[in-house]
């Protein structure tokens, strides 16, 4: 049995980038989409592509993409969710019958609010769908950030999956709607990041409100504000 051969055009996957983002950036190189990447070169028989890569492929195709790419197996089964089994979720996917036990262990495991039993009982409707811990559910679970999707060689990372992520800590911005995001790289338009709100100098608060009378928010603003002049504090003088 002869050894797999590798494939010519295979870049490295960047770190926390996810493996729907890795396998993207690869058959762009092909001009194939990725699930004729997968399905007619990794010598697999009736492979079954996922619908989303980024849950829980099968080790069957992480393993033949590791003998094609050179990437180790352990990193790319950590591209995905369910590489972060059991640290950051019990299980994934969650079954059915189990849905209803694990949302009680992920809202109530290791509660210092209520005392055991006096908390309310929260029962999960099936019909509404749950993603599981820490998860969104479609289509809000597919998100971007601007800034880098202007960039062709910059993926996606796979912590943009989680719901407690909602920025990019590179371009300190809000993650957006992945389609909206991509259709506008797309028509070549102008993307307007919204800048998260970081903590404001006193001088700038002072400076803003209402309350403060003219001359001092114009003082202030003069002789100390850094966020408007882009200057360190001190470096202005106000002029007389």
């Amino acid at each position: 049995m002869s050894a797999a051969r590798r494939w010519p055009l295979h870049p490295q996957p960047a770190p926390l980038e996810a493996l729907s983002s890795w396998l993207n950036r690869l058959a762009q190189l092909y001009e194939m989409p990725v699930t004729d990447l997968l399905k007619h070169n990794l010598g697999l028989v009736d492979l079954a592509v996922p619908a989303d890569l980024d849950v829980d492929p099968l080790t069957e195709m992480l393993t033949a993409l590791a003998e094609r790419t050179g990437v180790p197996l352990v990193q790319l089964r950590s591209m995905t969710l369910g590489g972060w089994v059991p640290w950051l979720f019990d299980m994934l996917p969650v079954p059915l019958q189990d849905t209803q036990t694990v949302f009680d262990t992920y809202v109530r495991d290791n509660s210092v609010l209520f005392a055991r039993g006096v908390g309310t009982h929260h029962v999960l409707r099936y019909k509404q769908g749950w993603a599981g811990p820490w998860l969104l559910g479609y289509p809000a679970a597919w998100r971007a950030c601007p800034l880098c999707a202007a960039d062709p060689e910059r993926g996606t990372d796979l912590l943009w999956r989680l719901a407690l992520v909602s920025s990019c800590a590179e371009h300190r911005c809000r993650l957006r709607d992945a389609s909206e995001v991509r259709a506008t790289v797309v028509l070549g338009r102008d993307i307007r990041p919204e800048p998260l709100e970081g903590p404001r100098s006193a001088c700038c608060a002072l400076s803003s409100t209402r309350s403060a009378s003219p001359r001092a928010r114009k003082t202030l603003t003069a002789k100390t504000c850094c966020t408007r002049s882009g200057r360190k504090a001190g470096t202005r003088t106000a002029r007389a």
